[in-house]
């Protein structure tokens, strides 16, 4: 009797996954006018990120470590922002980098909208659902992610899996299991391995204050305990790329070329208020520049007129007037929204929470506070489902309260569409690659000699890569001090001695040497970062050389000798992913105390 009602539940939520797919591909649909086109603003330099990944692999045939196309030579793995785990790399084979890309998105809206479903299914409860698509979409056709998609910022994807890494943390708490715990820290270590270190606080700050608001309404440790779960697991699997990233970011090597304003980044209650129910906003929006030290795209996030009265309502429901059962989940997950609605307001005062978050490792690097506006959306949204499930087990539903129902959700999910599409129309309107990349055949050459504007239109960085050319002058943040330079070449002598026979791959540069009758220092034209090394010798600075890198010869020595590149800290990393493996083997089906909080 079971089987029937089981294969029509399963026939179903695949029609629902599917519909979020068609949802999806629909909202997506302007990136696809140009199926091959590349992308305007940043997208010269995020795509960079992932073509200089698969340059490596596919056609050198090495890991991502070192990039020395970019920057005059820049650290790869060890660069928070690349992407070392993604579907581009799966896809690019079968559809080009640029259709890649545009495919990768599609898939990451559709994450979001399955972790929004669990979410509102089975932690909140809903079961009506237009009232889940409608909710979902909130979230998920949000104006904040389209607008920095359309711009580029490709780093901004991973945020669709906050919703899957809440639910089951959440799940965790209900249930007392370690294993959701540990699934919720594979999703934030997926977070990092793919390029989502801007995500990262969003989600240690998510989980941090929601399992102290659960401890408070139950009364018990269990919700602490689970969180440092999630963040242990996290950190131990993301191991091998978090710490050769924390050795780079803390090095005296590293430079961040961010130019800080000197004012405060401040959103009046006016400017809120615009952020999320004003239609004709835009990246190019201007409303008030004398509290913004950024494009409006960093402020913007449009979810309607209705979803703002919701998610407001909601946390007047639950913080003003924290009674009945349900509150025991409501208040902790609007107590959480609220926090990152303060952090958003940005730094109007000395104890802002967005200032005083500035004096914490990891959120010390978030020096955009409005961009927490992209976590604050799904709790809002969990704060107003579980209200609208209050109200709604209240009421006697007819057919025509159900069809009005469903007729305003039906008009919400179009205004977001429609509203936040158009933010897509020309992002992916450039002419596609001319060339493409050369399976495990890498020319082996380094073209030096030609100079790379990165602020010319069409993608100038991306086209130099693609064509083997050294980018020397960079649109990028996160660099090493400079030691390369423009004029000198790749590897080069001063002393008596002479180098030949040059051979160029990503990670190792072999040379021939011939040692003279004095000491030879020969130096690798590339900037400096720990974890260069050479077999001729220990490598070395030359302060005297403007901080260049170098090996020296002994008088007549001579042979075949290399610099290479190997990320310090991966393999101290890949020993910790070993001991969070096994701590989660052990700890896969233990369990703490349920606290059952919904």
């Amino acid at each position: 009797m079971r089987r029937p009602l089981m294969d029509r539940s399963r026939r179903r939520a695949v029609l629902l996954y599917a519909f979020y797919a068609a949802l999806s591909l629909t909202f997506c649909a302007p990136l696809f006018a140009k199926p091959t086109g590349l992308g305007v603003m940043d997208w010269d330099q995020h795509l960079f990120y992932y073509a200089q990944v698969i340059k490596n692999v596919v056609e050198y045939r090495q890991p991502p470590f070192w990039s020395p196309w970019y920057c005059g030579g820049n650290v790869l793995w060890q660069n928070p922002q690349i992407p070392v785990l993604s579907p581009v790399y799966l896809l690019t084979p079968l559809f080009g980098l640029a259709l890649a890309m545009k495919i990768n998105i599609v898939l990451h809206y559709w994450i979001g909208f399955v972790g929004m479903h669990l979410l509102l299914t089975r932690v909140i409860g809903l079961t009506f659902m237009p009232f889940v698509v409608y909710l979902a979409s909130i979230f998920v056709l949000g104006g904040a992610m389209a607008m920095h998609l359309a711009v580029g910022h490709s780093v901004f994807l991973p945020a669709m899996y906050l919703p899957l890494l809440i639910y089951f943390f959440v799940r965790a708490v209900q249930t007392g299991a370690l294993r959701p715990a540990m699934y919720s820290g594979g999703i934030l270590a997926l977070t990092i391995y793919n390029g989502g270190l801007h995500v990262v606080p969003m989600a240690v700050l998510g989980v941090g204050v929601l399992a102290i608001g659960l401890a408070a309404a139950s009364r018990s440790w269990i919700p602490i305990a689970l969180a440092i779960v999630v963040g242990a697991s996290g950190a131990l699997y993301a191991a091998p790329k978090l710490v050769p990233v924390a050795q780079f970011v803390t090095s005296d090597r590293f430079w961040d070329s961010r130019d800080e304003a000197n004012h405060r980044d401040i959103l009046t209650p006016a400017l809120i208020a615009r952020a999320y129910a004003d239609p004709s906003q835009n990246i190019g929006s201007a409303f008030s520049a004398a509290d913004q030290r950024h494009g409006w795209l960093e402020y913007g996030n449009y979810i309607g007129a209705l979803a703002a009265v919701l998610i407001a309502a909601s946390l007047v429901w639950f913080l003003a007037y924290p009674v009945g059962a349900a509150a025991r989940l409501g208040a902790p997950i609007a107590a959480t929204a609220g926090v990152f609605l303060l952090l958003t307001v940005g730094d109007f005062g000395r104890f802002a929470p967005a200032a005083l978050l500035q004096h914490l490792p990891l959120f010390s690097s978030f020096r955009l506070p409005s961009r927490y506006t992209v976590a604050f959306v799904p709790f809002g949204v969990m704060a107003a489902a579980l209200m609208i499930r209050q109200v709604s087990d209240r009421m006697v539903w007819t057919r025509t309260r159900y069809a009005a129902a469903a007729t305003i959700c039906a008009i919400g999910v179009i205004q977001l569409v429609v509203v936040n599409q158009a933010h897509f129309a020309k992002s992916f309107s450039l002419p596609p690659l001319e060339t493409g990349f050369r399976v495990f055949n890498g020319t082996g050459t380094l073209d030096r000699d030609h100079f790379v504007n990165p602020y010319l239109p069409n993608a100038p960085m991306l086209h130099a890569l693609m064509n083997d050319q050294a980018v020397m002058w960079c649109y990028e943040a996160l660099q090493l001090k400079r030691g390369a330079d423009d004029q000198r070449p790749f590897v080069w002598t001063m002393g008596s001695g002479q180098v030949s026979s040059v051979q160029f791959t990503p990670n190792r540069v072999r040379f021939s040497a011939v040692g003279g009758p004095d000491r030879t220092k020969v130096f690798l034209n590339q900037n400096y970062s720990t974890g260069w090394r050479s077999d001729a010798g220990p490598v070395r600075l030359d302060p005297q050389a403007g901080g260049r890198m170098y090996v020296e010869l002994a008088p007549g020595q001579t042979g075949r000798f290399s610099f290479s590149f190997v990320p310090p800290g991966i393999w101290s990393g890949v020993g910790l992913l070993v001991i969070g493996l096994a701590a989660s083997w052990v700890a896969w089906n233990r369990r703490l105390p349920a606290v059952g909080a919904a």
